[in-house]
């Protein structure tokens, strides 16, 4: 995309705004500044919904979970892009990258998320290599043989998605309650992360994050059941117009 010819105003943290939840004390509701209703779900809350999808779905409730994330975010996404094209006036994937992921990571800790960071897999660029420190679900569960972070998989699958306009899924690959410091995942073309995550799910004991990618690097032109894969490169929007920071 052409760079733009008038410097693009950074305007800082948008949910840094004085009152950008705002609560009504006399109705009982929290609203955004676009009037988006918010509402907390205390811990107590999420563990219930977590232990009753494992008890009426058994094991299927991880896929129950994330779908659920997933469908979550894809309507987060597409509200926070409306409030972000009308912040900073232009529309928000054509947002320089660097603000773009920015922006993602104020969400997530304006909203009690973690702290959100990712970055292109240098192994293979179809891919993108996320973590979340402090996510709130590995706090919640504690010691688990399994990565728990099944909503934000989903999360992340819906905004890459939506950001790179094609399907994309998210395979989490260490885990709090499995001992790591923080959760980590790998992003990528659906497809591909299904080959990934059945490989991953077949190895005792599972995989560590630079072992998936390392699988990932190595099989990306590997052919399967007599056919050669091709990918082509996908970008997050990364116009990049002259920066000017507005005091």
């Amino acid at each position: 995309m052409p760079e733009s010819a008038s410097p693009f105003r950074l305007k800082g943290n948008y949910f840094a705004e004085p009152y950008h939840f705002r609560t009504d004390v006399t109705t009982g509701v929290c609203r955004t500044p676009t009037g988006v209703r918010i509402c907390t779900l205390p811990p107590d809350f999420l563990l219930g919904l977590r232990d009753a999808l494992i008890y009426e779905c058994g094991k299927s409730y991880r896929t129950v979970l994330k779908a659920a994330g997933r469908r979550w975010g894809s309507q987060w996404i597409k509200r926070l892009d409306r409030e972000w094209t009308a912040y900073y006036q232009q529309p928000f994937r054509e947002l320089p990258a660097g603000l773009i992921r920015v922006c993602l990571a104020d969400a997530f800790a304006a909203h009690g998320y973690g702290k959100l960071d990712y970055t292109r897999a240098e192994e293979s660029p179809e891919f993108w290599s996320a973590e979340i420190g402090d996510s709130l679900f590995p706090a919640l569960v504690g010691e688990s043989d399994r990565p728990v972070d099944l909503l934000m998989s989903g999360l992340l699958a819906a905004i890459f998605s939506y950001l790179h306009g094609l399907t994309m899924d998210c395979l989490q690959t260490e885990c709090p309650s499995m001992g790591a410091e923080r959760s980590r995942f790998l992003i990528g073309p659906a497809p591909r992360i299904a080959e990934l995550e059945a490989w991953w799910e077949a190895n005792t004991p599972l995989p560590s994050h630079e072992q998936v990618l390392q699988q990932a690097a190595a099989t990306s032109h590997a052919p399967t059941n007599g056919q050669t894969h091709t990918h082509q490169e996908h970008h997050l929007p990364h116009s990049q117009p002259p920066l000017e920071v507005v005091s």
